[in-house]
């Protein structure tokens, strides 16, 4: 389990870069398959989908990411008011 340790535990070093990482991959799938670059299956759509939610989420969780997102959006809305 020491393997996947760093997976769960928010704190670690490698934890931000690893689910960065992976939504970075997800959204370029979608990108790409917006642009009909490459073609997936609904199935295949959806899996991506999640596990691009499922990596926000986890990033999230890192309270330095969490804070920071939680700013953006904070400033998003303001912005939306004018």
């Amino acid at each position: 389990m020491r393997l996947f340790y760093a997976w769960h535990n928010p704190e670690t070093k490698r934890y931000v870069p690893y689910y960065s990482i992976v939504l970075i991959a997800c959204v370029t799938v979608v990108v790409l398959t917006m642009f009909q670059v490459i073609h997936q299956t609904p199935l295949q759509n959806a899996a991506t989908f999640f596990e691009g939610f499922f990596s926000l989420f986890m990033l999230v969780r890192n309270e330095k990411v969490g804070n920071a997102f939680l700013t953006h959006m904070a400033s998003i809305r303001l912005a939306s008011k004018f």
